[in-house]
């Protein structure tokens, strides 16, 4: 299999604004902001508009909020690696421990070495697929 895109790691700060209702912690709301709490209302629905400007009269649907202020948290994902199918040349994500070419059925691994075919899996070891299904 020719990669042809490496598997990606990336990492965000996000940031949000948080009001909570009085005496209840992380009982609230949270909008999207900045670092500096700078938050774009126009790309929020509607609803959250309406949510923030009630937010931020310290009272919403009649009963009282309080500003907690901008959280942070990091987070963390992977965009998989896509190679290119040895049998097909279609495009394969490898994203789990079996990826399959929607294309031609040719199954790889996550660093795209091709498997041998499924009718093969377990041979080596006397498992059969009807062992596996029924428990045994």
């Amino acid at each position: 299999m020719k990669i042809i895109s490496r598997r990606e790691h990336h990492e965000q700060r996000v940031y949000e604004r948080k009001f909570d209702y009085v005496g209840h912690k992380d009982w609230g709301f949270g909008f999207p902001c900045d670092e500096h709490g700078v938050i774009d209302v126009a790309g929020l629905h509607p609803c959250g508009q309406d949510s923030l400007r009630q937010c931020l009269t310290g009272v919403i649907n009649g009963k009282p909020v309080v500003d907690r202020g901008i959280v942070s948290w990091l987070t963390r994902w992977t965009d998989p690696a896509i190679g290119l199918c040895d049998v097909c040349g279609d495009r394969v994500v490898l994203k789990g421990f079996t990826c399959t070419c929607d294309k031609c059925g040719a199954d790889y691994n996550m660093s795209g070495q091709r498997l041998a075919p499924r009718e093969q899996w377990g041979e080596e070891t006397g498992e059969h697929w009807a062992d596996v299904v029924n428990g045994l």
